[in-house]
């Protein structure tokens, strides 16, 4: 699964978060293909949990918002979140595990 996230106007952690209610959205409305949307909400769900989404932001500035770049929502070898974008995949990374 890839999931491509708009950050012309706001950064990764907006985006994550509106594509993630968008998706809890359409599906109680019993629109689009439910499996498809319980895949999308199970990724969309990794992702808030386990992105240090500040050190994001700050580490990379195309995450910040405002770029045209084409950044990538989708799962690495081990079925972890991984953020595709200017030739980098980052992977998950709450505070606690850059800190070693």
């Amino acid at each position: 699964m890839k999931i491509h996230l708009d950050l012309t106007l706001h950064c990764i952690e907006t985006e994550i978060k509106r594509r993630h209610e968008e998706a809890i959205s359409l599906y109680f409305k019993k629109k689009g293909d439910k499996q498809g949307l319980e895949a999308k909400l199970v990724l969309l769900e990794k992702a808030i949990q386990s992105f240090d989404f500040s050190y994001l932001r700050d580490r990379w500035p195309v995450l910040s918002g405002g770029h045209e770049s084409r950044v990538y929502l989708t799962y690495d070898e081990s079925e972890n979140p991984c953020l595709q974008f200017e030739n980098h995949c980052v992977r998950s990374a709450k505070k606690e595990e850059k800190d070693h």
